[in-house]
């Protein structure tokens, strides 16, 4: 079997060699790629990646124009085809020795087309914050993942099948996150997600996190949620599907179609705001997370 370790770097010279290795040090029963898209670094990342790929002949590279990381990912495996899975890799991160193995078997034995896990929390030197990512079962049916996303872009795995349909339709213009935009498409077209509660990896947090955790005091967090709630962000979840239903219509059920339909068009007036912000068919993990999507779904912030 083929691996593909898809990763996009953005000056990630300080913790990128780290990360490299231990993705190098995987146990298992297939061979493993990393292909890499440079995102315009001007630190040392490229030297970096040059040097592994002298010492490697696994690893290759490639520099692209600045993109963001949800295009640049996505850029990365449409560009790659004819492998049996496709890992997600931040270049900051700190991967456990089974974490592909795990994916695999169980994306074999489970039927399924896409994987994620959990993750443990790990400050800048990578010492353990005693915090998962994930403290509840998380919410895998299309209608709440069209609103909420959630899951772990750096876990996630795919096979060959659901990445072909990604591979082969139109490229993407409006993309929230490259996790967000594959989950969606992934439950949109009525594929399996399953979800590993064991923690597979080093989740770093630091100062120059692309995606990060809240946690520590209640105030930290209650900060994090106000922003969330208010601020305006650049692309939206109606932006992104908008993009799915008109680059994947062929492929979806009416019923998920008719719920594109309307988060595509929520923010068109007060009533389809508060439609969408109100309705009971999203299933939250918690009472935090239903406030806090549905107060931004309300004001159009979403």
């Amino acid at each position: 079997m083929k691996v593909a370790v898809l990763m996009s770097t953005y000056n990630g010279e300080k913790y990128l060699e780290k990360q490299l290795d231990s993705i190098l040090s995987q146990k298992g029963d297939y061979s493993i790629e990393i292909i890499i898209r440079d995102d315009g670094s001007t630190d040392n990342t490229k030297n970096i990646l040059k040097k592994y790929c002298k010492q490697y002949n696994n690893i290759r590279w490639y520099a692209g124009v600045s993109k963001g990381p949800a295009l640049s990912f996505i850029e990365l495996l449409r560009k790659n085809k004819g492998y049996d899975f496709y890992a997600f890799s931040d270049q900051d991160d700190y991967w456990l020795p089974n974490k592909l193995s795990r994916a695999i078997e169980k994306l074999m034995n489970e039927k399924a087309s896409l994987y994620f896990a959990n993750a443990m929390l790990v400050d800048s030197d990578l010492n353990l914050l005693n915090i998962n990512v994930y403290k509840q079962f998380p919410k895998l049916d299309f209608k709440t993942l069209t609103c909420a996303g959630g899951i772990l872009g750096c876990t996630l795995v795919l096979n060959n099948d659901l990445a072909k349909c990604i591979q082969n339709s139109n490229y993407p213009k409006k993309i929230i996150m490259h996790d967000f935009y594959i989950s969606e498409v992934c439950a949109a077209i009525g594929k399996k997600i399953i979800y590993d509660t064991e923690c597979v990896m080093y989740y770093r947090q630091h100062n120059n996190n692309v995606v990060g955790v809240s946690y520590g005091s209640i105030l930290n967090k209650i900060i994090s949620r106000v922003k969330s709630i208010l601020n305006k962000p650049t692309v939206s979840i109606s932006d992104q599907a908008n993009d799915i239903y008109i680059n994947y219509s062929q492929s979806i059920n009416l019923e998920n179609k008719e719920w594109l339909r309307l988060v595509r068009s929520y923010k068109s007036s007060l009533a389809t705001r508060l439609k969408l912000a109100f309705t009971h068919e999203t299933k939250f993990v918690n009472k935090n997370q239903a406030v806090t999507n549905r107060l931004s779904i309300m004001l159009g912030n979403r």
